[in-house]
């Protein structure tokens, strides 16, 4: 069964979920285990975070054409089947996404502000250390909330 471009890029945005959260992880790790960071280790915090923004913005651009079609009126979509199954699913969850999601690109860019702007003196800095370990904190559970709020009514009704 071959799939449609907007099965696809559900897809897609499923992936671009795991990588972001993976990369802003991996910013943590070095975060928090590294007692310096030399010329190559701040060039590869720098392109991580440019990264992990870039992937977070594109994770919203492909979340909102997908809900395009979740928001169809047609006795098919997702949202008539989640409405007419388990309105809860549709009324606490996707409602929430719709706002909630914004706040990603937001927290990502100001994550890459602060590496680029900062550089190896993150590490002689503890209070932008901590700043920048709060944010990707924040942010990773922020995502990871997200995810299930859309896992719960995707799996009622996938958007197709």
């Amino acid at each position: 069964m071959a799939m449609t471009f907007v099965e696809i890029v559900m897809l897609l945005h499923g992936f671009l979920a795991t990588i972001a959260l993976m990369a802003a992880t991996l910013l943590i790790g070095v975060l928090l285990f590294s007692k310096e960071l030399n010329a190559q280790d701040v060039s590869r915090l720098k392109w991580i975070s440019l990264v992990t923004a870039f992937l977070v913005f594109l994770l919203n651009f492909t979340g909102g054409y997908g809900y395009v079609y979740y928001r169809v009126s047609s006795p098919n979509s997702a949202r008539s089947i989640i409405l007419a199954t388990a309105p809860w699913a549709h009324e606490v969850f996707f409602e929430a996404m719709e706002y909630i999601s914004l706040i990603g690109p937001v927290v990502a860019t100001a994550v890459a502000y602060v590496v680029w702007h900062y550089g190896a003196d993150i590490t002689k800095e503890p209070a932008v250390r901590r700043a920048l370990l709060m944010m990707l904190a924040g942010g990773i559970l922020w995502g990871l909330a997200l995810i299930s709020a859309g896992v719960i009514p995707t799996r009622i009704a996938s958007v197709r």
